[in-house]
């Protein structure tokens, strides 16, 4: 088996990362400390500044920050934004939830007869009464309006109801 050599400038890098390593282990292993004439100006230094000496520096308490709290100091005119008027959207209006499924027409008035698709009931409404909101504004031998508000919606008669006999 054959060893493949490494080139000289790979022996060096290799070198190099060594001599680092042994030279971070020992600053690790053994931390500078400060010589005794730096520690002696470091204290010096600490008695020029008087403003640290004897005052506490403890927050003040938040009684004493009203002023500042009614003047914000991010805000061009210092003055708090009025908040703005959030208004919760209107529900969806209900659809109509009927199928028509028989017309009655006499000479006196004109009735549809209706199934209710939410319960499945029967229902039987004259033109001009009302069923959940929705009013019955006129009825043919095809189909009826229905209007609630400014929506108008128009059932076809059911197609399985024409020549259905009982």
């Amino acid at each position: 088996m054959r060893i493949t050599q490494i080139s000289r400038p790979t022996q060096l890098l290799v070198a190099a990362n060594v001599v680092l390593l042994l030279i971070i282990a020992v600053q690790i292993l053994y931390p500078a400390k400060p010589a005794a004439a730096e520690s002696h100006t470091l204290q010096d230094s600490a008695a020029i500044l008087p403003e640290f000496g004897d005052v506490s520096l403890s927050p003040p308490g938040m009684a004493d920050l009203t002023d500042m709290l009614g003047r914000p100091l991010f805000f061009v005119d210092r003055r708090m934004p009025e908040p703005l008027e959030t208004r919760a959207p209107a529900p969806p209006p209900t659809p109509l939830r009927l199928q028509l499924e028989g017309v009655a027409l006499t000479s006196g008035a004109s009735i549809a007869v209706l199934r209710n698709l939410a319960d499945n009931q029967l229902l039987q409404l004259a033109e001009g009464e009302t069923h959940d909101g929705w009013t019955l504004d006129s009825v043919n031998s095809n189909s009826a309006n229905f209007s609630r508000g400014t929506q108008v919606s128009e059932l076809p008669l059911n197609p399985g109801a024409n020549g259905r006999r009982r």
